[in-house]
């Protein structure tokens, strides 16, 4: 199974976009110079109005090994990052969170990210893991934010 690292980008993305209640999810880091421009990357419209809320996907490294005799196992490491405006009126927390678990189930329930990868582990380490999870300002809104990263495994031939 020799993937791209398009292929298995587009596949992280369209399993995340399939969470209930993810926001706007973005096959890479956004920016913009300005906090405004910024903002309406990341807004999407919900029951209650617009709200800040959305994710990327970033590539923060690999390793190979190898397989067999043409054969290599390519483990690349994946950051999930996402932020939602904060509000405590609404416990906004606690929908944030039930965001990060719906990740790691989605993931969880199609470990091989319909079929772009080999499998989603490192070690004793299945699926995507929550490395940190905290308030922060993001665009100049007081935000949750997560950061979770996902070990994809991929088998590629010399010269993919």
């Amino acid at each position: 199974m020799s993937q791209t690292t398009e292929a298995v980008r587009a596949a992280i993305v369209a399993t995340l976009k399939a969470v209930p209640g993810m926001g706007v999810v973005h096959d890479r880091e956004r920016y913009a110079s300005q906090q405004t421009a910024l903002q309406a990357l990341y807004v999407v419209q919900t029951d209650d109005g617009k709200q800040l809320h959305g994710w990327f996907v970033r590539r923060l490294g690999f390793s190979a090994k190898q397989w067999a005799p043409r054969q290599r196992l390519v483990r690349t490491r994946w950051q999930l990052r996402g932020f939602m405006a904060l509000k405590d009126e609404t416990a906004s927390e606690i929908a944030f969170d039930a965001v990060i678990d719906g990740v790691r189930r989605a993931i969880d329930v199609d470990p091989t990210l319909g079929g772009a990868v080999f499998g989603t582990s490192l070690d004793d380490e299945i699926g995507a893991q929550l490395a940190a999870s905290g308030p922060v300002m993001f665009a100049g809104v007081l935000c949750h934010a997560a950061d979770m990263t996902l070990i994809t495994e991929t088998l590629e031939s010399p010269g993919d």
